[in-house]
């Protein structure tokens, strides 16, 4: 039985989880889950605890199951805060919620990986040759012995446009571009993460995937009106 749904003794409903409980409840999934980030999700109305006379938080099974949601969300369909919270809305946390990367979103899916060198080159299907280029222009940390689903996602678009012609030396506009972009996000959020509310720096992230997000989907609105109109 899940930690969410245990019961008190000599109860007749499931017990209301503290903030400790919910984050020791999830912690073999979400290790890094804070008491900020809890906070943030709720003053963006995601997710919605109980709150004693006095003020303390309480989580009741159904909290923590759309808390689970927002955060497989986020981490295995990448989806934005916004989106989320839309598809609450309109569908609530339904069955899928323990299968949410099987699930269409704005983005490409990428599962989580692990991979060193060589199931990165087969999982690509590329030489080391082409990793080493890669490297070479920056688009992959050289020394690196693990690499996770951007570092694939990466190589295996940069394998794209190197068959239809366009090699890793041809793209680092590209990588310039994305490191001017991500510097003007981090220059925007980053303020609220120095703030003395927890709410507001356990947001600082969540608001920076979610510029980033917004920035992703005008750079391929503008490439594909620039693409028509060539």
């Amino acid at each position: 039985m899940p930690a969410s749904a245990k019961r008190r003794p000599g109860s007749s409903g499931p017990a209301r989880l503290s903030i400790g409980q919910v984050l020791d409840a999830v912690r073999d999934e979400f290790p890094d889950l804070s008491h900020s980030k809890l906070h943030y999700l709720e003053s963006e109305g995601l997710i919605f605890p109980e709150r004693t006379s006095t003020g303390y938080r309480k989580y009741r099974p159904e909290d923590v199951d759309r808390l689970l949601f927002v955060l497989r969300a986020q981490r295995d369909r990448f989806w934005p805060l916004k989106v989320i919270k839309e598809h609450l809305l309109s569908h609530g946390v339904d069955s899928e919620v323990t299968s949410i990367a099987s699930r269409p979103g704005p983005t490409a899916a990428v599962q989580a990986v692990r991979l060193d060198r060589r199931g990165l080159a087969a999982r690509a299907g590329v030489d080391d040759d082409f990793l080493i280029e890669l490297e070479q222009y920056g688009f992959l940390p050289e020394g690196a012995l693990f690499y996770g689903s951007t570092e694939l996602e990466i190589v295996t678009s940069a394998r794209d446009l190197a068959e239809g012609g366009l090699h890793p030396r041809h793209l680092v506009m590209l990588r310039t571009s994305a490191e001017r972009e991500a510097h003007m996000i981090g220059s925007v959020a980053r303020p609220r993460s120095r703030t003395g509310d927890p709410a507001a720096r356990g947001g600082a992230e969540d608001f920076a995937r979610d510029l980033g997000e917004s920035m992703i989907s005008l750079h391929s609105a503008m490439l594909r009106r620039k693409v028509r109109e060539g």
